[in-house]
């Protein structure tokens, strides 16, 4: 008997721009669903990836004008989960100063997208140096 061959990635670039964030999500939930991800499972992966992106559009390219600028999605699907990667060649920042959310009080800071992603995946992690563009893996395990 041959051994399962891992399924290879999915790979989606998308332009800096709000209007592209239904194809991510679509995509993604695509891609759970075909794995067997639950229904909550497949929403929190797409409030993950969409806070991601909405990140990268709204800080990556600042002073460029919407859609110039890629930010490029990776899924790479794995036996019970998903691992997630949103990359774009923006600006990048310094993770270290990044807004800390208060959990008694998220909504007195910014910074919710992160804090959501950190909240939603069992692996969340931030690459970023001022400009060098930033990395967001994540990773979703799959209850069975």
């Amino acid at each position: 008997m041959k051994p399962t061959e891992p399924e290879p990635p999915v790979e989606l670039s998308i332009p800096n721009d709000a209007k592209w964030l239904t194809v991510v999500r679509l995509v993604v939930g695509g891609v759970a669903s075909r794995l067997g991800a639950s229904f909550e499972e497949v929403d929190d992966l797409k409030v993950a990836v969409s806070e991601a992106c909405t990140n990268a559009i709204d800080h990556a390219f600042p002073g460029q004008e919407r859609g110039r600028g890629l930010i490029c999605v990776t899924c790479r699907p794995g036996e019970g989960e998903l691992r997630i990667e949103v990359r774009d060649g923006g600006c990048g920042f310094d993770p270290a100063t990044a807004d800390v959310v208060d959990e008694q009080a998220p909504e007195k800071h910014g910074g919710l997208g992160l804090f959501l992603i950190r909240k939603l995946m069992d692996e969340a992690q931030v690459a970023s140096q001022p400009g060098g563009g930033t990395r967001v893996s994540m990773v979703k395990r799959f209850a069975r």
